[in-house]
């Protein structure tokens, strides 16, 4: 089961076209992931020492602005050596706005280096596929 993140949409997430800009859907996610892996670690280093090394978007229908909120369904696609994959989907019970394929390497912010996922790390992302 997808972890769900809801969102509560913003006035200022939206372009000149009435719609979330495409930038912003990046912020979505990126709330939706934080706050996975911090579920899953308990706050560990996975969840603190990440960088993205590439996002994949597909926009798939505009979502304009209305008080009730939408959510981040993610889940864990891949998990590697240092990197592991998530799959977001922006939506609500009918609709899917936006899909995002994220790339992620844990990192030893000290070093200034990737490193390897431990096997804690590795079973908590496992209980999220």
């Amino acid at each position: 089961m997808p972890h769900q993140y809801p969102i509560q949409l913003r006035r200022a997430d939206m372009d000149a076209y009435g719609h979330v800009n495409n930038v912003v859907y990046l912020s979505y996610i990126d709330e939706a992931r934080q706050d996975m892996l911090a579920s899953a670690t308990g706050g560990g280093d996975l969840g603190e020492n990440v960088v993205v090394a590439k996002h994949a978007i597909s926009y798939l229908s505009p979502l304009v602005y209305r008080p009730e909120r939408v959510r981040v369904d993610t889940v864990v696609r891949h998990v590697g050596d240092s990197s592991f994959t998530l799959a977001h989907e922006v939506r609500d019970e009918d609709t899917s706005y936006c899909r995002v394929e994220s790339v992620l390497v844990a990192f030893d912010a000290v070093a200034g280096v990737s490193r390897h996922i431990t096997d804690a790390e590795r079973s908590a992302l496992a209980g999220l596929t």
